[in-house]
């Protein structure tokens, strides 16, 4: 009886955890702190709640979204605030941080400022490399000195590795991309000299792959991140350059070769979009993309547009109305459940104040509908360069194989009236928590020893996350509620 009691409620844990998929993203500003937030949505765009509120403390205003690791944790930057740390620096900007949505807790992992090894000001979030690395690239170096920084951090064991430093003028205000040749690629943002460029992961150099020929071609790439198509050929925009100096759609082939421009993007034309931000998702032989702008500059709010792979055709599938859907896209749509999301900066008026605090919305590609599935607000707004970080909690490691595994012990599982914990060597337990599989909490204290019994009587039969801090770590286990 005991054995089917214990199969039965591992088959309908598993059937829940299943269903548990969030969208995760940061706003600049609002919380309870006034300085941004980390919150979720579901794979709906629905149930909007509030995480964590960041502070002077935990370095604030974050531009970059989040970036989910192998190890089932979250990694973004803020842009100000933090700590002076290096020795010569006079101003804090920010931090590298960590987020565990299952336990929603908050660490920093380094404070930045303009004396950082990694250089300063990140305006995107990492990108997960094939290696299990983040790699990211900074936007300047010794208080605003135009260089970047590109570098990694391992998180299996916490270690930050500068790769390379770029030559002046060859810094990059875009998020990276890992094509399938394992290279690392980008665009720089240097008027006049505008690049696409590569780190060869195999030679460890950077590589000029396509250099401007001057300010009407490819120029000024700022929020405008390569993507590689299905078609194995790289696709970008640039926020100047072309005809009108409104910006241009391009693709060229990783090799440099093929450089072609597909759309020149011209200003103050009703309907159409122009200063096109943030990156490209693929669906059903269309990329889809968006543009801060539409017709009149700083009025309007933006467009959504797709471009045809087979034939490189550019065309304008929705124009944003900012109080019924949302103004000023800045980031990259993600797909959840058949889907395209991205959220809305709430954009700026001529007066410079915003036509609202920004929005979630949901686009249908079968049938080009757009609906606002959240108007942001007080509790957190104005998300800027954020495509939002799809987290499957069934998927997520919960540390099984981590060093941990075999230092920290729990028992019995399944669980009755309590839970017994026990450390070995110098490990000490610090706090302890239980959530439930939807990440809500529902127990924790702080311990100072090396064993513990917690009480788990008050608990319902089920499936539940333990959480475990060490002074050395956390790891994270389910237990079954009997």
């Amino acid at each position: 009886m005991k054995k089917q009691l214990l199969g039965i409620i591992l088959i309908l844990a598993s059937g829940f955890v299943n269903a548990q998929i969030y969208m995760y993203g940061t706003t600049s500003e609002g919380g309870a702190n006034g300085k941004g937030t980390i919150y979720r949505v579901d794979e709906n765009g629905n149930n909007y709640q509030t995480l964590f509120a960041f502070s002077d403390a935990t370095g604030y205003e974050p531009y970059a979204g989040l970036t989910l690791a192998n190890n089932g944790k979250l990694y973004g930057f803020t842009t100000k605030g933090g700590q002076i740390v290096n020795p010569g620096a006079v101003l804090a900007e920010g931090s590298f941080y960590e987020f565990d949505p299952l336990t929603n807790t908050f660490a920093v992992i380094e404070y930045l400022d303009d004396q950082s090894a990694i250089g300063e000001l990140f305006y995107n979030s990492p990108i997960l490399g094939s290696d299990g690395l983040l790699y990211f690239m900074s936007t300047s170096v010794n208080l605003g000195e135009d260089k970047s920084v590109l570098s990694t951090y391992n998180p299996a064991n916490s270690t930050l590795s500068v790769l390379a430093i770029t030559d002046l003028n060859d810094f990059c205000n875009s998020k990276l991309l890992q094509a399938n040749d394992g290279n690392i690629y980008f665009t720089t943002r240097q008027s006049g000299i505008t690049k696409i460029m590569r780190y060869n992961t195999v030679s460890n150099i950077f590589e000029n792959v396509y250099n401007s020929t001057g300010i009407t071609d490819f120029n000024v790439a700022l929020n405008n991140p390569l993507f590689q198509a299905s078609d194995n050929m790289l696709y970008g925009c640039t926020r100047q350059g072309g005809t009108f100096q409104n910006g241009i759609l391009f693709r060229i082939a990783l090799d440099g070769s093929g450089f072609t421009i597909l759309h020149t993007f011209d200003g103050y034309v009703q309907g159409q979009g122009w200063v096109p931000a943030g990156g490209f998702v693929e669906k059903n032989g269309f990329l889809y993309s968006t543009t801060t702008q539409e017709d009149d500059l700083n009025v309007n709010s933006g467009v959504i547009y797709k471009v045809e792979l087979s034939t490189g055709i550019y065309s304008v599938v929705h124009v944003l109305v900012d109080n019924i859907e949302g103004a000023r896209p800045q980031g990259t749509f993600i797909e959840s459940n058949g889907r395209l999301y991205i959220t809305c900066n709430g954009g700026s008026t001529v007066n410079s104040s915003y036509l609202n605090d920004g929005s979630i919305i949901d686009f249908n590609t079968a049938n080009g509908a757009v609906t606002k599935k959240h108007s942001f607000g007080a509790s957190g707004k104005h998300p800027f360069y954020n495509e939002l970080c799809l987290v499957d909690f069934s998927a997520l490691s919960i540390d099984e194989s981590s060093l941990l595994s075999n230092i920290v012990k729990t028992y019995p599982n399944p669980v009755k009236d309590f839970v017994q914990i026990k450390t070995e060597g110098t490990y000490n337990i610090e706090t302890i928590k239980i959530l439930n599989m939807t990440g809500s909490e529902l127990f924790i204290d702080n311990f100072k020893s090396n064993e513990c019994k917690v009480n788990t009587s008050f608990l319902s039969s089920g499936v539940y996350l333990l959480y475990i801090q060490t002074n050395s770590g956390s790891t994270t286990r389910k237990i079954i509620k009997e």
